[in-house]
């Protein structure tokens, strides 16, 4: 995609400035959009600061910062992006505003022009139905903070074609990404297994264990700067509890634990008190559990084939800033010590084939 191409964002919320911030830093120019003139007001002072503190930083040039600004045109007229080559949609995670965004932006692009969209929990294939000729529609998953964070999930629906995916894996390398090709599926590749993760946590709280200790346990385990219940402080549990129903759908294991409901439907944070040690046979089991919880829902994702198993441990690496990477930890366990840790996931049910690729 040629950077002389313009680049529409709809949804100047938190995302979608951060995602319109990246792309105007790497050289595109952007239209940041959003219904309420006042949210983008707000947006273009948050990329303005955020900028400034790169340039304190030493991280860019002062005119290098003016000119990313200088590329960023606010609009509240969704007609203002009707010539743009490519449209990201970052608007409120609803299917039915999605949806009749996609029509209103069918009816206003180019025929041949990209339309995006970045839901973390909707199904690409559901929301292409509100768009003509699909071929153009994709998913491009962001992950948070969007304008720094390297990892970028490209999302094929089942009429995205192989030129929009190459046009769309082209964009991601221009704006600093690191793309990960993944099958339409809930939770795309990375979240398959991350909102277990952070299920299984709230599963834990709920059998008697201390949030902190499973935040210790977890960041010596993990090799993350945040555990778990301090990661849903600062994106809110109400996210998680949102993405966990989203994958319900596929059985009791999605199924989001009690205390993940009431903290989610009540608001505020965990504020866990996080030790400087925790005892070592306490440490294992709570590691084995979220371990075990990852795993299986890698497993099963790599049964449908969402995703590689290098490109799972890509997310991990760079998305989540994991060093704990779960497809190298599966090999490392060998089938049966990775059997061991799923087996009380599986009660019931068949074993994924997947562990049939361990020795």
């Amino acid at each position: 995609m040629s950077k002389n191409q313009k680049i529409g964002l709809v949804g100047a919320g938190t995302m979608g400035a951060a995602i319109a911030q990246g792309a105007a830093v790497s050289g595109f120019e952007v239209i940041l959009n959003d219904r309420d003139p006042a949210v983008v007001d707000r947006a273009m002072a948050q990329i303005k600061s955020s900028l400034g503190r790169s340039v304190e930083k030493g991280k860019m040039t002062a005119p290098d910062a003016e000119a990313a600004l200088a590329r960023l045109t606010p609009s509240s007229d969704l007609a203002d992006l009707a010539p743009c080559a490519l449209v990201i949609e970052a608007i409120i995670e609803n299917f039915e505003a999605k949806s009749a965004l996609f029509s209103a932006l069918s009816g206003l692009l180019a025929p041949t022009a990209l339309m995006a969209t970045n839901t973390s929990s909707l199904k690409v294939d559901d929301l292409a139905k509100a768009v003509t000729n699909p071929e153009r529609f994709l998913g491009l998953h962001y992950f948070f903070p969007a304008a720094i964070n390297p990892l970028l999930e490209i999302v094929r629906g089942a009429a995205t074609s192989d030129a929009v995916m190459d046009t769309a894996s082209a964009f991601a390398t221009a704006t600093g990404k690191q793309a990960i090709r993944c099958k339409d599926a809930y939770g795309f590749a990375v979240n398959r297994y991350f909102v277990p993760y952070l299920n299984e946590a709230a599963r834990l709280l709920d059998e008697g264990m201390a949030p902190g200790d499973m935040d210790r346990a977890v960041m010596d385990a993990f090799g993350t700067a945040v555990g778990p219940f301090k990661l849903m402080d600062i994106s809110k549990p109400v996210i998680a509890l949102h993405a966990c129903r989203t994958l319900a759908v596929m059985g009791a294991f999605y199924q989001p634990a009690p205390s993940l409901v009431i903290k989610g439907e009540a608001g505020g944070p965990w504020n866990a008190e996080i030790p400087a040690t925790v005892e070592p046979e306490l440490a294992r089991t709570i590691t084995d559990r979220l371990q075990g919880a990852v795993l299986t829902a890698m497993l099963e994702a790599l049964d449908e084939k969402v995703a590689t198993p290098e490109d799972m441990d890509l997310g991990a690496r760079i998305g989540l800033q994991w060093q704990w990477q779960p497809w190298a930890a599966a090999v490392k366990l060998g089938r049966a010590g990775t059997q061991a840790l799923v087996a009380r996931y599986f009660a019931g049910r068949a074993l994924p084939v997947s562990l049939g690729r361990l020795k």
